[in-house]
Formats: C-alpha cells, sequence, structure tokens
C-alpha cells in the first residue's frame, strides 16, 4: 500500500512538469544576406568586389564594384577551365575574355552592398556561362590559317612596283605595296634591282603582260616620344609615279603620308606598321586608274577633268588644294602632269558650269584663275601663280 501510494505522489508531481516542457528550437535561421554553402545558380560564384568612392560619385564607385565583382566571377571559373601553360599561351584571348565579363555572366544576384570608409563594397551570386568561355577559349587556341590573297578580278590592270631610289625606306615600302595592292585585286609584283627608272621598269611590266608600272620613293621619319604616353609616333611618306607599259608615260602621280604611335618598347615595329598603312592608302588610289589614267567614278558621281595651262609647276598643289576645298567635290586627283599642262579629276554630283563657277570662287591666294571654258565633261583654264601673274610686264612700271 505505501508503495502504490509513492508512485501516484511521483506521477502527480513530474506529471506537470512533463506536461509543460517546450519543444525543441529549431536551429537560427541564416543572418539576412548571407549565401548558402551551396550556389543557387548553375556556374553559380560568390564573389566581392571594391572601388573607391571618388567625389561623392557612389554610383560610379558601385558600377566600378561591379564589373571588379564580375571579373572576378569570370576568372575564377577560368581556372578551373584553363591550366596555367595554355594561360601563358593564350594570355591575349584571356585579356580579351576579360574586358568582357559581363557577356559571360548571363545574370547575377546581389547578395549585400554598401559604402564604408570611403570604399563601396559589393557581394555577388554570379552564374558564368562556362560553355560560352569554353567556346571563347577555343576559338583563341584554333591556330589561324596563314593569310591568303585574294585573287586578282578578270580584266585587273597589273602593275610591276618599282624603287626610284636605293633608299632603305623606299625598298620596305615597295613590300608593302605589293602586298595592298595585291589586297586590292590588283595583280602586282614587285621590280628588279635594275628596274628603277621609268624606262627600265615600263619595258620589264610589258614583259611581265603587266599593263603599268609603279615608281616608288618612300622615307620613313621617326618623332620621337609622345610626352606623358610611353609611345614613340612614326611618320612615313611615299610618292608613286604610274607608268603605261611599256610606253613609260605617267598616267598618274599619287603621294601620300601616315602616322602611328607604337610603344616605346616595342619602337622597331613602327616602320612597319606605318607602311603598312601607308600602302593601304595608296593601294586603293592606285587601283581606281585605268592604263589609260582614266578615274572610275562610283555611284552616282560624275567625273569631271580640269584641263589646266600651268607654267609654274607650283601653282599645281594650290589648285588642287583649291578644288577639293569646293564643298560639292567628293574627291580630286592629280592624274597626269606633262609640260606646261596639269589634269585633274573630280568626282561630284554638281554639273561642270557649277563646279567652275565654284573653283574660281575657292581659288586659293597663291594663284589666279582666268579663260576657264567648259566642254562636255571637261574644265579647261588657266593656272597661275599671283606673284607671277602680277609681275609687270618688261620689268618696268607704265
Amino acid at each position: 500500500m505505501k508503495s502504490l501510494l509513492a508512485s501516484a505522489v511521483v506521477l502527480l508531481l513530474g506529471g506537470p512538469a512533463f506536461a509543460q516542457a517546450p519543444p525543441a528550437p529549431p536551429p537560427p535561421p541564416p543572418p539576412p544576406g548571407a549565401p548558402a554553402d551551396v550556389p543557387t545558380m548553375a556556374g553559380g560564384r560568390f564573389v566581392t568586389g571594391q572601388a573607391p568612392v571618388v567625389g561623392g560619385n557612389a554610383a560610379g564607385a558601385r558600377e566600378r564594384a561591379l564589373d571588379d565583382a564580375i571579373k572576378q566571377a569570370v576568372n575564377q571559373t577560368l581556372a578551373t577551365l584553363v591550366d596555367a601553360q595554355t594561360r601563358a599561351a593564350q594570355a591575349k584571348t584571356l585579356k580579351a575574355i576579360e574586358a568582357k565579363a559581363r557577356s559571360f555572366v548571363p545574370r547575377y544576384r546581389t547578395l549585400e552592398e554598401g559604402e564604408a570608409n570611403g570604399v563601396y563594397t559589393i557581394r555577388l551570386e554570379a552564374e558564368v556561362d562556362e560553355t560560352a568561355l569554353r567556346r571563347r577559349i577555343e576559338r583563341g587556341t584554333t591556330t589561324a590559317p596563314p593569310p591568303t590573297t585574294a585573287p586578282a578580278k578578270a580584266g585587273a590592270p597589273g602593275m610591276l612596283v618599282a624603287a626610284g631610289d636605293k633608299g632603305e625606306g623606299t625598298a620596305a615600302f615597295v613590300s608593302s605595296l605589293v602586298t595592298a595592292l595585291s589586297s586590292a585585286n590588283v595583280r602586282a609584283r614587285a621590280g628588279g634591282p635594275g628596274e628603277t627608272t621609268a624606262a627600265a621598269a615600263a619595258q620589264a611590266a610589258s614583259r611581265a603582260s603587266l599593263e603599268q608600272a609603279a615608281l616608288v620613293t618612300a622615307e620613313v621619319m621617326p618623332e620621337g616620344i609622345v610626352r606623358g604616353t610611353g609611345r614613340v609616333a612614326v611618320a612615313c611618306r611615299a610618292n608613286v609615279r604610274l607608268l603605261a607599259a611599256p610606253a613609260g608615260s605617267t598616267v598618274a602621280e599619287r603621294a601620300a603620308t601616315a602616322r602611328v604611335f607604337v610603344d616605346a618598347d616595342k619602337a622597331s615595329d613602327g616602320p612597319g606598321q606605318c607602311h603598312a598603312q601607308l600602302g593601304a592608302d595608296l593601294a586603293g588610289r592606285l587601283a581606281a586608274v585605268s592604263p589609260t589614267g582614266s578615274v572610275a567614278a562610283t555611284g552616282d558621281l560624275r567625273a569631271v577633268t580640269i584641263d589646266a595651262d600651268v607654267i609654274e609647276p607650283a601653282a599645281i598643289p594650290d589648285l588642287v588644294k583649291s578644288l577639293r576645298g569646293v564643298g560639292a567635290v567628293s574627291a580630286a586627283e592629280l592624274t597626269r602632269v606633262s609640260a606646261g599642262r596639269a589634269e585633274i579629276r573630280v568626282r561630284t554630283r554638281a554639273a561642270p558650269a557649277a563646279i567652275a563657277a565654284a573653283l574660281s570662287r575657292a581659288a586659293g591666294t597663291m594663284i589666279t584663275l582666268s579663260d576657264v571654258q567648259i566642254s562636255g565633261d571637261t574644265i579647261r583654264t588657266k593656272a597661275r601663280l599671283r606673284t607671277a601673274a602680277a609681275a609687270p610686264a618688261g620689268g618696268s612700271n607704265p
């Protein structure tokens, strides 16, 4: 009986305590903004970007911090896709990828961001498109095929390019011009060492079944370092006299200047880059001249010829400059120079009469124009230097 009573007392005392015991509390939730251990996005990367706040521009700092974070995400993925040897060999490709990092991150989630102590910080979970990265890397590692020369169009003129002097700059430019002409669908080859005169070059072109010869002179002009840039400027210029083969008569003359800027530690590359740029410029202008010296009009432009009676050679550049200053003229090229005459071909949408009137107004301060006559698409005129035109006859004043 005593044992039964004791058991009842224990039950009465322990029952309420058991009934009132609260359930075990759940684990605390992660702090707001904290990432889970596993990314919620395919290819997700947790990254933090930072950028200083300059001039109170927090919005600009945020964009730079965002760029920094996205680049980190892409670089993290690259580290898993590319081994160290490939990274070293494809440094240029990887640099191009980093420059366009946002294009490889289709979406991202901002976990936290804010400004503290003049620095803007942003933490992201960024999704990186690994497939697109692999494809871009594969394109960079594929060996590019050697450049091929475009085949010349049927009926395209052929041209022999000969050095007009024995200068080092001329010899180097001949090669660049031949390459550029070939790219412009002109059959071209370099002349030999004995083909440095107009007659010899024209004859050599004829023997090679080429319709023209180009007699070239060129020089390179180093201009020195550009202050504050760590780069050097290199200029080059060339003159080309286009000859008909086999006669050797001049059908056109072209001159051009180019300038390039290269890193100071690669200054030796400057002349080659300058020649390539100069060659491309002149090749297009030479390819437009037929063996007879005519210049093909483009689009709905008409070709108008200026046939100028010129005594002083110094008047020719000012005449060409005056023509180029006419608003209706799209291009003006000196196509022929002979004793006392110069022929300039212009491309324009205006009628010859309108060009003649505009030219008289646009004539430079160095020349005067007189006896302007129009015959079809040809404008004939006399061009004189003002100093020569103002000289009194017989050397005395009336």
